[in-house]
């Protein structure tokens, strides 16, 4: 059975299995972390924005890291930014939307025949 992969770099840590996780937000974006939210499903990772309330931090800035689990995937950045764990996630494929003052962004799951890591 294959481990489960968390939402962020630090839940995973704190489960034990630090290379296992979607995103790795950097400090500074988790300072606002009421201000957006990530939301799994069954085939994606959706990331929300609330613009109006982020005025402040944007830029946002999305970083793709490839082979987390054995490079330093830390978020050492102190933008307002987030790593792509690409193991898990198809950077290449996300799609987005803007509505109003709403920003998603849609990173499909990588599926587990095609990630060799599961």
């Amino acid at each position: 059975m294959a481990s489960k992969i968390h939402i962020f770099r630090k839940s995973a840590m704190e489960a034990g299995n630090p290379g296992k996780y979607y995103i790795n937000p950097s400090e500074k974006l988790m300072s606002v972390a009421s201000k957006w939210r990530v939301i799994e499903h069954e085939d994606c990772v959706e990331v929300i924005f609330n613009r109006a309330a982020l005025e402040d931090a944007y830029p946002i800035i999305i970083r793709r890291y490839n082979n987390q689990a054995i490079g330093d995937s830390e978020n050492k950045d102190d933008d307002y930014s987030f790593i792509v764990n690409t193991d898990f996630l198809n950077l290449k494929e996300a799609d987005s939307e803007m509505k109003d003052d709403v920003s998603k962004i849609y990173f499909p799951k990588i599926k587990g025949e095609d990630n060799k890591k599961n």
